[in-house]
């Protein structure tokens, strides 16, 4: 394959400063074999480099392209660059969407999750009751009619997973099935990072499009999330919450015989709870056998397996959803290996009051995704903070690997960023007076930058008690914790349409609005990142850093340091989305001065200084001819 042969499929109509050299560094990795592992900033135009350069060789080389995002507006780009790709070149490709089998279901899964939904469809598939997989397709092959629509929709070219949604539906067809066969004839399958990272799904998924690992040309989006998803995912816990819930299920269906085994692992959580041996710790490490043994002194623990998941199999036929699934699944997970993993319980304050929590948390996602970016015909893992890519190497068990650091495409000139050392949201200090100066701080900022401002701080805590103090004569969101879909579009539709006298939105650093989330244009001239959010000294974090210094000699840095600092590079990232976008990035806190800390923040156009005020009156002025500033 030529080098240009690439450049001829890119989508538009010129390349970016940086962009081109992003290609060629993915052509190399390709070439040899291995992974770029690739922080590359807003802008750079990162899906258009990645698919116009692995597209080609995925044809010469007969592999299948896996671009993975935990992003479902990643999936709209991803075809709508596609689909640009397709009607500049005559190359033939197809590709198929793909979002979570639950999502393409046309039954009524609204309450369904994990298990529940895998145990229902399964049932109702196996009994012949789910008439759009009998329309789509017989135990063995798809029907005449579904291949003919197969065949409709690859004619059409790239189309977005609700289109296929739709037409599935009007021809009362199973669409996860219809998708499913146009991923086995596909170039670009696009979806979740469980499709290939989660064994069970990859598992399956191979199995249905007869695939090898070494067919595949991974690009994984958003880079940065896939260490904390992988943990995540294969983590399980248990809570006495959930065993109230399995207990009254039990009771409903007749499961009388469970009763006395669900209350007694009642009893053995509070018996194992931090404050049972009369500690004022809210948590503590469990081992393995502290709770099998307690198990097996009432029933084997195989035997309580088996029989709470032939009862929430039986209890998902006739109400869908069982309780009882969720405990046979932690019970599963709970005999797993050590290494990697620590065991914690723990006593939680909830909405609906205290409960124990205990938890097989995974601390090392190399575990899952290591043997992969090991197998792979090569790829690339991207993102605008992968940084620095060392550690994502070592998280990821990425060994054959390059490492590439792209500076920003856009003008220098239209973006501000200062450190203003003259608070802080530092444990010892806080307190009424320390969020009446930073909530006096901000809305003299805020002011300052016309039209809307985001303000992100480390937790709703935070959040509530520095916005207690806080005034500003523009129009003021609150971002809540829990949001669904439907509420963040509402408040962000409201939030733009006051750019004009402007707004200012209170959020919080990796929650809704910190990531994901674009506001191109005016829509917000500046982002005010007030403190850092380091994880809370926690027995977890305790763990986490505990691992990572043993085996990388980089504790405090990839365990609590650098994820910190990156949660505050997204949320700056919100303000600089184009090359004409123009805004101010202000980072509060004296901590962001201290080397540790320093040492991780962008440097382009960076300044410390405490005279903000002057600095953004006078970028704000640049257009009408004022003299630049000098920065340091």
């Amino acid at each position: 394959m030529s080098s240009l042969s690439f450049i001829s499929l890119f989508p538009h109509a010129s390349i970016r400063p940086q962009q081109d050299v992003l290609m060629r560094d993915i052509h190399e990795a390709l070439t040899m074999g291995k992974i770029l592992l690739a922080h590359a900033p807003t802008g750079l135009g990162k899906t258009a480099s990645a698919l116009s350069v692995v597209l080609p060789f995925a044809l010469e080389k007969y592999k299948k392209i896996f671009f993975l995002t935990n992003r479902h507006t990643q999936h709209r780009i991803a075809i709508d660059t596609l689909q640009k790709i397709k009607e500049k070149s005559s190359v033939e490709f197809s590709c198929a969407d793909l979002i979570g089998k639950r999502w393409m279901c046309s039954q009524d899964v609204a309450a369904l999750f994990g298990n529940d939904f895998m145990e229902f469809c399964k049932t109702i598939v196996e009994k012949g009751e789910c008439e759009f997989y009998n329309n789509a397709r017989s135990k063995k092959d798809l029907q005449v009619e579904a291949k003919a629509f197969v065949q409709e929709l690859q004619r059409r070219g790239p189309l977005h997973v609700e289109e296929v949604l739709s037409l599935s539906k009007e021809k009362r067809m199973c669409s996860y099935e219809v998708s499913l066969a146009l991923a086995k004839k596909a170039t670009v399958l696009i979806g979740d990072y469980y499709y290939l990272f989660n064994p069970f799904v990859q598992k399956t998924l191979f199995t249905k499009l007869e695939l090898e690992l070494e067919d595949v040309i991974v690009i994984v989006d958003e880079g940065h999330n896939l260490p904390q998803r992988i943990a995540d995912m294969v983590s399980s816990n248990l809570t006495t919450t959930m065993i109230k819930n399995s207990i009254i299920e039990a009771k409903k269906f007749g499961y009388h015989g469970l009763i006395v085994w669900l209350q007694e692992i009642m009893r053995i959580l509070q018996n194992l709870a931090p404050g049972a041996s009369g500690s004022h710790s809210k948590e503590k490490k469990v081992t393995k056998d502290e709770f099998v043994n307690a198990v097996n002194s009432i029933v084997t623990y195989d035997q309580l397996v088996d029989q709470v998941e032939l009862a929430a199999e039986e209890v998902r036929k006739k109400q869908q959803k069982s309780y009882l699934g969720g405990i046979s699944h932690f019970l599963e997970a709970w005999t797993g290996t050590d290494e990697g993993f620590t065991r914690i319980i723990s006593e939680q304050a909830t909405k609906y009051g205290p409960q124990l929590l205990l938890q097989y948390l995974c601390l090392d996602p190399a575990i899952i995704t290591k043997d992969i970016f090991q197998r792979v015909h090569g790829g690339m893992v991207m993102s605008g903070t992968l940084t620095p890519t060392s550690m994502y190497k070592d998280l990821l068990g990425i060994g054959n690997c390059l490492e590439k650091k792209y500076t920003s495409p856009f003008p220098p000139e239209n973006k501000l960023s200062l450190v203003v050392p003259e608070t802080t949201t530092k444990f010892t200090l806080r307190g009424d007076t320390m969020y009446e100066t930073i909530a006096a701080k901000c809305a003299e900022m805020s002011a300052l930058i016309p039209g809307n401002v985001a303000l992100f701080f480390p937790s709703y805590d935070l959040r509530d008690r520095i916005g207690y103090f806080f005034k500003s004569q523009k129009k003021v969101f609150w971002e809540k914790s829990e949001m669904t879909k439907e509420e963040k579009e509402e408040m962000l539709s409201q939030f733009k349409a006051a750019k004009k006298e402007g707004a200012v939105l209170l959020g919080v650093t990796g929650a809704n609005f910190a990531e994901g989330v674009d506001f191109p244009g005016d829509l917000l001239n500046g982002v005010i990142v007030i403190g850092i959010p380091l994880a809370k000294p926690d027995l977890r974090t305790t763990e986490t850093i505990a691992y990572y210094e043993h085996k990388f000699g980089r504790g405090w840095d990839y365990g609590y340091i650098f994820p910190a600092m990156n949660k505050c590079i997204q949320s700056a990232g919100r303000c600089i989305r184009s090359e004409t976008d123009k805004g101010v990035i202000i980072f509060l806190d004296e901590r962001f001065v201290w080397q540790k800390y320093f040492d991780c923040l962008p440097r382009e156009r960076l300044m410390v200084t405490k005279s903000y005020a002057q600095q953004i009156s006078q970028f704000f002025r640049l257009d009408s001819g004022a003299t630049p500033l000098q920065i340091l």
